[in-house]
């Protein structure tokens, strides 16, 4: 009950906020944060919540509500202004007013393409400028749109994963005048767990099971998510003289078919539900038990695609192959919130 008493005066603080115009363009996404913070408050929160799904801490002071779409007649003139091929997703939304926004889906990467306009009185469409955009609008980088309390606005979210959990929320109430963006920064805490083990070697395994949630971690802390660390280094002397033999592991590795690369199980059933490595994952040499191993560390999904749990797998190497004698499945927890801001983000710029 509290937390909604706190959601509704917090949607009267936006809607105010927006009906005063461009005077504080972030008094939007500090209404939002205050409401992030309040609800993190209870942990239940996250012991519900999968990594990812950010949903229940953003609503209802977020509405994502399914969009108003277009009639057949106007949805094929927006397919026309939007040049888009008819074997591409194509949505038609409404945005306010004679204001409507068509978005194309397309790629592996399920990338957004854009397109605003109005509908004049006799019917036919003019385009509009294209707000700013503050993500590449692909994968975990998407716009909608959605109302902050009671006013229209565009609502894009970038989901982040290195070197913490978290959520980019950018707020562009839409209006007729001046559409300011404001930006909610929000971060987690998290913690890994080795939630399953397949072993060949018993003594290996047991000694490889404490490196495993420190490689998965070490992996994630990354700012790009693809660089992995030292964790338990062997010898200097021994690393000097598996040198050459790790490069050629890498390029073995990098080399391989995307969504081919199975966690080796001896045979066993894994439960996680990716348990092929993903395009991006790493190597490197550890020190257990008195060996040195080869680990694989990467994280579960389909093709390039992350999205299943860290995937540790070690092997001993005989010099002629790799030698898989445990592996293991580490679980990335989100724990709690760790921090929330507020700010005016710079659009986005794509380097490629």
């Amino acid at each position: 009950m509290q937390s909604c008493l706190l959601s509704l005066v917090l949607i009267a603080v936006v809607a105010e906020s927006a009906n005063a115009g461009g005077e504080d363009a972030l008094a939007p996404c500090e209404a939002v944060a205050a409401h992030v913070k309040s609800v993190a408050a209870d942990p239940r929160v996250f012991e519900r919540q999968r990594a990812l799904d950010y949903e229940a801490l953003l609503a209802p002071i977020i509405r994502l509500p399914p969009p108003e779409l277009a009639d057949a007649d106007l949805w094929a003139k927006a397919m026309q202004l939007l040049g888009s091929d008819h074997g591409l997703v194509v949505e038609v939304q409404h945005v306010d007013g004679p204001v409507w926004r068509a978005v194309q889906v397309a790629g592996t990467a399920n990338c957004q393409t854009e397109q605003f306009f109005s509908v004049r009185p006799d019917g036919e469409l003019s385009a509009i400028d294209k707000p700013a955009i503050f993500g590449d609008l692909c994968w975990r980088s998407y716009r909608q749109i959605g109302r902050i309390g009671e006013q229209p606005a565009l609502i894009e979210q970038e989901v982040r994963e290195h070197p913490l959990l978290g959520l980019d929320v950018e707020i562009t109430p839409w209006t007729s005048g001046e559409r300011a963006t404001c930006q909610v920064t929000i971060r987690f805490n998290d913690a890994f767990h080795v939630t399953e083990r397949f072993c060949k070697d018993g003594l290996l395994c047991r000694a490889a099971e404490p490196l495993a949630p420190k490689l998965a971690e070490a992996l994630a802390r990354a700012a790009d998510g693809s660089t992995l660390p030292i964790v338990a280094p062997p010898p200097p002397d021994t690393a000097r003289a598996l040198a050459a033999r790790l490069h050629d592991v890498k390029e073995s590795i990098e080399s391989d078919h995307l969504g081919y690369t199975m966690l080796p199980t001896f045979g066993a059933k894994p439960r996680t539900e990716y348990a092929t490595y993903a395009g991006n994952h790493q190597v490197a040499l550890v020190e257990t038990a008195g060996k040195t191993l080869i680990a694989r560390v990467g994280i579960g999904g389909v093709g390039w695609r992350e999205m299943g749990d860290y995937l540790i797998a070690f092997y001993a190497d005989d010099m002629h192959g790799l030698d898989p004698v445990a592996s293991f499945v580490v679980e990335r927890q989100n724990t709690g919130l760790q921090m929330v801001t507020t700010s005016v983000p710079q659009p986005y710029v794509n380097a490629r």
